[in-house]
């Protein structure tokens, strides 16, 4: 999940004479840097982060903003350094490192404009097993909850947050023989990846922030925490869908600064809307200290668990259908890879005879264009 947030820049208006009050600091633009990202803890696991940048309340685009070109740095407080490689689109990583739990660490940045970034020290903290997860369909809605169990047999962890992947196979309302490829017409069967080009696979990220924390219970017991929910119909459970879950553990400092953007963004709607309080967290701009930076550096062990739920468990899934007419053209019996229907929406279904091919709609043909690959996951 990238944390995007955009900071909140109070405007008043004088009741008696009705004039807006824009205050410098909207007219100035703030330009502070985002970070969200984790020291992962497991033994050899790589430490990702995502570097962006604030708008302010005058700019209403909810497009994000990259920091790209910044290098990254783990420092160790027993002297030793770990590069962290740009991966594009202001994703950075590690290479496969182990830290140790009982050394502690920053994260350096600098940016492309000069400007270097600290965070505070922080631990590794252990992150107990995901016990299960769970889902269930709603009577009313028929939409489908999936929920989280975590206990920690040690009682130290009571802080809780979680990301998670999702991953659904889907197919394309007609079952192509063929497809084009660079203007001709082809098998749907690749020779090489032997696929067909009306079963796909889609993957998307978590953005929502999914917290918890045990502190109010007398065992440190997390009890069907809510993840994710699949509106009845959706695409995702059109045939089957997988969710994998990451679990870690922060701090109550980690937390609370986690939970007050979390209200914000039921306040507001979301990462992308203007946040009614500025977020502290613990990283510092070194070279202009009245600098604003926007993060939280959390260090834990991670924890995953994966889940399957298919079509054929849940019930009254009927998912949107696409109108797919199909229209009948001559072709040449003398060239059937020849294909030239004008109007390019259309691609060819399969052949009616040796002179005629019957076309229809490539989004009803073509999963691909559907947002999916047609590559199976290996962990299909």
């Amino acid at each position: 999940m990238h944390l995007r947030p955009i900071i909140l820049l109070l405007l008043s208006a004088a009741i008696s004479c009705k004039q807006v009050y824009n205050p410098p600091a909207v007219k100035n633009n703030p330009n502070f840097l985002v970070i969200d990202g984790l020291l992962n803890g497991n033994p050899g696991g790589a430490s990702t982060f995502q570097l962006s940048r604030t708008q302010n309340l005058a700019n209403d685009s909810t497009a994000y903003t990259p920091e790209l070109h910044a290098t990254l740095t783990i420092l160790g407080n027993a002297g030793d350094t770990w590069p962290i490689t740009e991966k594009g689109n202001g994703a950075y990583a590690s290479a496969a490192i182990t830290l140790s739990h009982a050394e502690k660490y920053q994260l350096k940045i600098i940016t492309q404009d000069g400007n270097q970034y600290l965070s505070d020290t922080v631990s590794i903290l252990d992150c107990p097993n995901i016990d299960s997860l769970s889902w269930s369909q709603d009577d009313s809605s028929g939409n489908v909850h999936v929920a989280i169990n975590t206990h920690d047999p040690a009682n130290n962890s009571h802080y809780y947050r979680w990301t998670f992947s999702e991953t659904w196979e889907y197919e394309s309302e007609l079952k192509s023989e063929l497809q084009l490829i660079n203007g001709r017409i082809a098998l749907a069967i690749d020779s090489n990846q032997n696929y067909e080009i009306w079963q796909c696979w889609r993957s998307d990220s978590s953005t929502d922030i999914l917290i918890g924390n045990s502190t109010k219970l007398s065992q440190d017991l997390i009890s069907q925490a809510p993840i994710a929910t699949i509106p009845r119909g959706d695409q995702k459970l059109s045939v089957r869908y997988s969710i994998y879950a990451n679990q870690y553990v922060l701090t109550p400092a980690a937390y609370q600064f986690w939970q007050i953007l979390e209200n914000n963004n039921q306040n507001l709607g979301s990462l992308f809307d203007p946040q009614p309080s500025q977020l502290i967290g613990n990283f510092h701009c070194i070279t202009n200290p009245n600098q604003p930076v926007i993060g939280f550096l959390s260090g834990s062990s991670t924890k995953q668990l994966r889940l399957f739920i298919a079509n054929s468990q849940v019930q009254n899934w009927d998912t949107t259908h696409t109108e797919c007419n199909t229209i009948t053209i001559p072709q040449d019996p003398n060239d059937l890879t020849y294909y030239y229907y004008p109007d390019t929406l259309y691609g060819p279904y399969y052949y009616s005879s040796s002179s005629s091919l019957v076309i229809s709609k490539r989004t009803c043909l073509d999963c691909r264009l559907q947002g999916g690959t047609t590559q199976k996951p290996p962990f299909w």
